[in-house]
């Protein structure tokens, strides 16, 4: 038997693509019990597949919505066409990252070439939140070598080293530690105003 894994993409104007992520096959004469269902190599890799197709969908929506201009609506021009390796937990994947330029609405035609990448913004450090918080939980409750090889185990988000786990837990703790000053030097203050400006600088 042969299974072919799909992705339908559609945009919020009704366009529609699809992207082949790949193929799965059995022979159904001779059923083991290491050949029934997928196995974690191809999880991972399917997984792995399926991230790059969905990341790079949502970015190419985001930079064409970016382009946009606020002021008179027109499609801003492209500057340069550059990638950007953004980490998941499901995958190490590599993106298209244009950077765009100004209007020429915002008077800055024929003074400075002005350009700015959406990507940078919404992103900045380069990994989504979700593979923080896990390798901060891990790294908490692990050694940092033993998180990273779990996390290498069994999800597709390799290269991970003890290095990342245990920076990324460092930043973490401080974090918690400069919220913690806050409220001790502004105890008045609600700690319910507190936890959002925690939350955003912990996952920004």
């Amino acid at each position: 038997m042969e299974w072919t894994i799909r992705l339908e993409a559609k945009t919020e104007w009704g366009e529609v693509t699809t992207y082949e992520i790949g193929a799965v096959r059995r022979s159904t004469v001779d059923l083991t019990a290491d050949s029934v269902g997928l196995s974690l190599a191809e999880a991972k890799a399917l997984l792995a597949e399926l991230q790059q197709s969905i990341v790079q969908c949502q970015i190419d929506e985001h930079i064409t919505c970016a382009r946009v201009c606020s002021h008179c609506l027109r499609l801003r021009r492209l500057r340069d066409q550059r990638t950007r390796t953004l980490q998941t937990l499901f995958g190490t994947v590599e993106v298209a990252a244009p950077r765009i330029r100004v209007c020429n609405c915002a008077g800055t035609l024929g003074t400075i070439d002005v350009s700015s990448s959406p990507l940078s913004r919404a992103l900045p450090d380069r990994c989504t939140g979700e593979l923080r918080r896990l390798q901060s939980e891990l790294g908490a409750r692990h050694s940092f070598r033993e998180a990273a090889r779990l996390l290498e185990t069994f999800l597709p988000c390799a290269p991970i080293n003890h290095a990342s786990v245990r920076n990324r837990l460092h930043r973490l703790s401080s974090t918690i530690e400069a919220a913690e000053a806050i409220y001790r030097s502004a105890p008045s203050r609600p700690l319910i105003h507190i936890v959002p400006r925690l939350l955003r600088r912990l996952w920004s």
